[in-house]
C-alpha cells in the first residue's frame, strides 16, 4: 500500500505545491506511508536521463524531500511507500528506473517471483513492484508501450493474487497511469497541466479512475488525458483481488522488518517450488551509486 503522484506540464515547472503545500500534499500522506520516498522528473520531452531522488526514509521527516520538490520538469513520477514486501532499503524504494523508464506501484502482488524468467538478471531488491517493472522492461516495445503494458498486466492477472496493480509508468514522452484492485486513483487538470494521484491533493475537481482504465497523459496536450481499458470485462472477471495488507498499526522500522520477512518467505517458497533461482533484467544505478 503506497501513494503515487504524477503530472505532465506544458512547460518545465516544479510540483512543490502539490507535494508540500496543497490541502492534502504527498508529504502529509507520508505520515502513514513512511517506508521511503522517491521523485523522478523529466526536464524535457524525450529526456533519457530523468533526475531521480529516492531514499528509504519517511518523507515527512526527511529534509531531502523538500529539496527534491524543487526539481523542474515536464513529466513527474513521485511515490511514498508503505512497505508490504521487502525491507527499508534504497533498492526497494520507488520509482524504479531503467534508462529513460520510471515506474511506481501501489499494491501487493503475492507470487511475484512467478513473473521472472530464467534468462532475466536478478532484481536489485526484494519487492513485488520491482519484479512487475522488470517483467515490463523485459517485454517492452518502445514503439507501442500500451500494448506492452496490456500484456504484462494480463500476465499478472493470470498468474497470481494481488491487492492492486495501480502504477505510474513513463518513457520520457508520456506518463501512463493505471488502476486495478482495491485502491483508488484520481486525476485532475488545470491550465497547462494534468495530474494523477492516489488521493485528491487539492480542492480542484478530481475524477475517480475506474477499474481497468489506463490514462495516458501527454505533456504536448497536457489538458487532455486519454482513457482506455486494458483488459476488458472477460479477463477482469478472472482477477484474484484480495486486500493482502498487514496489520495497519505497523509503521516505520517495525513495518520494514515485517515486509522483509514476508518477502524472504515468498522468495523461499518460490525457489523451493521451482528448485532454481529465478531472475530478471537489472535496472540503472541507484542515485547513491551515481
Amino acid at each position: 500500500m503506497c501513494r503515487v503522484f504524477g503530472a505532465v506540464t506544458a512547460t518545465p515547472v516544479s510540483v512543490r505545491y502539490e507535494l508540500l503545500e496543497a490541502d492534502n500534499p504527498l508529504i502529509g500522506q507520508s505520515e502513514t506511508h513512511d517506508s521511503g520516498w522517491g521523485i523522478a522528473a523529466y526536464r524535457e520531452i524525450g529526456d533519457e536521463s530523468p533526475a531521480i531522488e529516492r531514499f528509504p526514509a519517511a518523507a515527512h521527516s526527511d529534509n531531502r524531500f523538500a529539496a527534491a520538490t524543487e526539481l523542474q520538469g515536464r513529466i513527474f513520477n513521485a511515490h511514498v511507500r508503505r512497505a508490504t514486501l521487502g525491507g527499508l532499503s534504497i533498492e526497494n524504494t520507488h520509482p524504479f528506473d531503467f534508462g529513460p523508464y520510471t515506474f511506481s506501484h501501489n499494491g501487493t502482488i503475492l507470487d511475484y517471483r512467478s513473473l521472472l524468467r530464467r534468462d532475466m538478471a536478478e532484481p536489485a531488491g526484494e519487492t513485488d513492484s520491482e519484479c512487475f517493472f522488470t517483467r515490463l522492461m523485459n517485454e517492452l516495445d518502445p514503439e507501442d508501450p500500451v500494448r506492452s503494458l496490456r500484456g504484462v498486466v494480463a500476465t499478472v492477472v493470470a498468474s497470481t493474487t494481488f491487492s492492486g496493480l495501480n502504477f505510474l509508468f513513463s518513457d520520457g514522452f508520456k506518463l501512463y497511469a493505471y488502476r486495478l484492485g482495491v485502491f483508488e486513483l484520481h486525476w485532475s487538470t488545470r491550465r497547462g497541466m494534468s495530474m494523477v494521484a492516489s488521493e485528491p491533493l487539492t480542492k480542484e475537481r478530481w475524477h475517480r479512475v475506474q477499474q481497468d482504465v489506463l490514462l495516458t497523459l501527454d505533456p504536448e496536450s497536457p489538458e487532455e488525458p486519454f482513457a482506455e481499458r486494458l483488459l476488458g470485462d472477460m479477463l477482469l472477471e478472472t482477477a484474484r483481488i484480495e486486500p493482502l495488507e498487514p496489520d495497519p498499526s505497523l509503521s516505520g522500522v517495525e513495518r520494514g522488518a515485517f515486509a522483509a520477512r514476508r518477502a524472504a518467505k515468498q522468495t523461499g517458497l518460490r525457489a523451493g517450488r521451482n528448485g532454481h533461482s529465478v531472475a530478471a533484467p537489472g535496472r540503472s544505478e541507484t542515485p547513491a551509486q551515481r
